[in-house]
């Protein structure tokens, strides 16, 4: 990330600091780039009033006054995506609400920056825009504005999507230094750090470098030049290794984000009272049959299906159309009545689209594309009953939400706007490309049946991949494969192009439950960014947004376990899942589901979720095993009903062995699969496992014997083993 031309930012700045004022731009370039460009890794005190006292005088030479001598940094975005995407459990507004709000904030606010700035100036100062939200440069006089403009853009193209935007004035050294650097550096940290009563809060604000990091690689003689004259215990260096890791243009991304989240919560913090759009539902008002809280302004039918729609509803169904591709005789019944229209690029910026593109490139030669080529029309689903249909069984389908590990805190501790720009590409192109070679090895156009006559569609549905977080729906049958493909290409990508720390684990030698090898260990790599995922599976007529809640909760939880791993200098991600059968198997939260009918906080857990990447192929491969095997599904599930009604380990292990020996043809795949295939969770632990339960790195039992039978029949067997026709 570091390297001799890592400022690509240096002219925006300058123009930024003499807009308006006729100083020509490239008279101050090299005075922006000795204080960026060329200033010290680690200076002490007096090197920064140095540095100080040079800019500032050399900016005032050139005509900038130094009250003058500051740029505004502007960010934001949208909030409370996912309760305007999933207001309605209808795939086409889900579609279009979360293509409208891609498009407004990837596309739309620069526009709103190059309309302000010039075309030229506007595109250079875009930091970021992405993931839902935007961080760029502008003039001082030019930041509140513009952060205006950002939650005017968010209102007026979707009428009820909330959102926040804030901005900030800083100083060139501030850019390079963090927040005030002249007022609180490494001297009088080291003060502060002797107080064990501050102590707490500074770990907390200045926490330690991840490994790799600029500060991380920092020697201890470099340390020691922030504090000339003081004598630095091992302790000391430490201490200021973590604030040199924090005082860098990173902070002002956190100062900035604090600032957003503050006036998310209070509307009238950092700039004008923020208005929130509201429609008051009258008791005379027809409901919308789509939001079902504010008033319909438009009634009639669309696709076969009679609507009452408010306005905002109306355009996310008018914008699922047009990604969808549908003509101006079925969208007329929108443009009949509203004055909105899409802009002209939104169809074209659409998943859709960069689908089919990469399919026509990158993904020629793969086997959807080749499947592809048979099938003269396929078309995006209409609704989530033709993604349930490509499933086996069908009426199924799988919400996959998966989210980068520790990004954030990564993005916090990087030393320069340009390697804020660097990073960010990198984890929105590694996300898209990851999600496409997935979706192109995993699945098939699949063939639905409307109004009795056949039709063949793309079974998925992408909703948002932004940086480093994606979501989509998938067939049921099918979500695991997808999820693990995602996360083993996103994983392996990254690793190139952000390389993980020289004593970081790879995915091939961390100790895991699981022995034999899987995809994710057949060609090793050291993942320096992990992506953790949540996949719940449930029938297509569930509540999404109830899915919604519950994938949210999976992933949280799989985060958790990827964390833990940190400790083992293994950066991977890790999975956590649930198959629902029934919406009413869980009335309340993952965790309370899982402690009443799992056991999970006991010292015998009826499963062993959440699962490393590694573990879960192997998790995927032992049901794959017991497929093949025509393993008996009633034995599956009498033995794990044995394991919930009956204490102790003991009574269920024989039970095992004695189906095991009962089932002459499984019996060697059980021996292969299970026993010799998992193992206990710590590699410390020399008692062997009482299979099918294994021993927990904290004590007690857990068994992956609960979740074979909870994944047995969403798990698919290659292309024909299992018989199932294709298109």
């Amino acid at each position: 990330m570091m390297n001799a031309d890592r400022f690509t930012f240096t002219r925006a700045i300058a123009a930024c600091l003499v807009y308006g004022t006729g100083i020509d731009a490239r008279s101050v370039e090299d005075v922006v780039r000795s204080a960026l460009d060329n200033a010290p890794v680690a200076p002490s005190k007096a090197m920064l009033e140095e540095l100080h006292t040079t800019v500032t005088t050399r900016l005032h030479d050139a005509g900038l006054p130094e009250e003058a001598q500051r740029v505004a940094l502007v960010y934001g975005g949208a909030t409370k995506i996912k309760g305007y995407v999933f207001e309605s459990p209808a795939l086409p507004e889900i579609r279009g609400a979360s293509a409208l709000l891609e498009w407004v904030n990837d596309h739309h606010l620069s526009a709103i920056w190059r309309e302000t700035l010039g075309e030229s100036l506007g595109e250079s100062c875009i930091i970021y825009a992405g993931g839902g939200s935007l961080l760029a440069f502008a003039p001082v006089a030019k930041g509140a504005e513009l952060a205006g403009r950002i939650e005017q853009a968010f209102t007026r193209q979707t009428l009820t999507a909330n959102s926040v935007a804030v901005a900030a004035t800083f100083s060139l050294l501030e850019l390079r230094y963090g927040r005030r650097p002249l007022d609180f550096w490494a001297d009088a940290f080291l003060d502060r750090w002797q107080n064990l009563h501050l102590r707490p809060e500074l770990e907390a604000y200045y926490y330690a470098p991840l490994p790799g990091s600029a500060a991380a690689n920092l020697s201890d003689d470099a340390i020691r030049t922030a504090v000339p004259g003081r004598a630095l215990t091992v302790d000391d260096i430490s201490a200021v290794r973590r604030f040199l890791n924090r005082k860098q243009f990173g902070e002002l991304v956190t100062i900035l984000a604090t600032m957003f989240n503050r006036r998310r919560d209070e509307r009238a913090y950092a700039g004008a009272p923020r208005v929130l759009p509201l429609y008051p539902m009258t008791p005379w008002a027809e409901r919308c049959a789509s939001s079902d809280v504010r008033p319909a302004e438009w009634r009639g039918t669309v696709a076969d299906e009679t609507r009452a729609y408010s306005e905002p509803s109306a355009r996310k169904r008018y914008v699922g159309q047009l990604i969808k591709r549908d003509d101006d005789d079925q969208t007329r019944w929108y443009t009949s009545t509203f004055a909105w229209r899409a802009p002209d690029d939104l169809r074209n910026r659409s998943w859709e689209t960069r689908w089919e593109a990469f399919l026509a490139k990158e993904g020629a030669a793969t086997p959807y594309r080749c499947a592809m080529d048979q099938q003269p029309n396929v078309t995006p689903p209409r609704d989530l009953n033709e993604i349930g249909a490509a499933s086996r069984p069908d009426r199924y389908i799988g919400i996959i939400y998966a989210d980068g590990n520790n990004v954030g805190r990564l993005i916090a501790t990087l030393s320069t706007p340009d390697d804020l720009h660097q990073t960010s590409a990198h984890l929105s192109t590694a996300a898209t490309d990851a999600v496409f070679k997935a979706l192109a090895q995993c699945l098939r156009p699949a063939e639905v049946r409307r109004k009795r006559q056949r039709a063949v569609v793309h079974p998925f549905e992408i909703l948002t991949i932004g940086g480093d977080d994606l979501l989509l729906i998938v067939p049921g049958s099918r979500a695991f494969d997808v999820a693990l493909a995602i996360a083993s290409e996103f994983e392996r990508s990254l690793a190139q192009n952000l390389p993980a720390p020289s004593d970081a684990c790879a995915s091939n030698a961390i100790h895991t439950r699981y022995i034999r090898e899987t995809l994710v260990t057949r060609e090793p790599y050291t993942p320096s960014v992990g992506l953790s995922a949540g996949v719940v599976v449930a029938q297509e007529s569930a509540p999404i947004f109830f899915l919604r809640d519950l994938v949210e909760e999976l992933l949280k939880r799989a985060k958790k376990l990827a964390r833990s791993l940190t400790g083992q200098r293994y950066y991977g991600g890790a999975v956590d899942f649930m198959v629902l059968k029934s919406v009413t198997m869980v009335a309340d939260t993952v965790e309370t589901f899982r402690k009443a009918a799992l056991h999970d906080e006991s010292d015998r857990r009826l499963t062993a979720r959440p699962y490393t990447w590694h573990e879960f192929a192997g998790l995927l491969e032992t049901a794959r095993a017991l497929k093949r095997s025509r393993f008996p599904r009633s034995q599956l599930y009498r033995l794990r009903r044995v394991m919930e009604t009956t204490p102790g380990v003991m009574t269920s292990s024989l039970e095992y062995l004695y189906t095991r020996v009962r089932q002459k043809d499984a019996n060697t795949m059980l021996i292969e699969h299970i026993e010799q295939a998992w193992r206990q969770a710590d590699a410390a632990l020399r008692r062997p496992a009482t299979h099918p339960w294994l021993l927990r790195a904290a004590g007690g039992h857990e068994t992956i014997w609960s979740d074979l039978a909870e994944i047995y029949d969403m798990v698919s067997l290659p292309e024909g083993e299992d018989g199932q026709r294709t298109v």
